[in-house]
């Protein structure tokens, strides 16, 4: 696992960004697209960062819950690695 996942996804969907932006842009100097598809698909283009960060900032934030959880005694019904019920001592 990346010890930085969220610079990682805009790394590589920045790469992408970039590689199909550029073809788009090729797409309607080359006239295979309008001037108006190619905006459309810069426009779109520019919605994926944004979704790629929430999505990775989610599910980093579940993987640290997952984490923390299953290493923290719970407070409700505290038991050791055996099942025993913890019970405070008596002084």
């Amino acid at each position: 696992m990346s010890r930085r996942p969220i610079l990682d996804a805009f790394r590589s969907v920045g790469t992408t960004v970039t590689l199909l932006g550029s073809v788009a842009t090729a797409a309607v100097g080359w006239g295979v697209l309008t001037a108006a598809e190619g905006d459309a698909v810069a426009g779109l283009l520019g919605l994926i960062p944004g979704a790629v960060t929430a999505a990775t900032g989610l599910l980093t934030a579940f993987g640290v819950l997952g984490t923390a959880e299953r290493q923290t005694t719970p407070v409700a019904d505290p038991r050791d690695n055996d099942g025993n019920q913890l019970v405070p001592s008596v002084r």
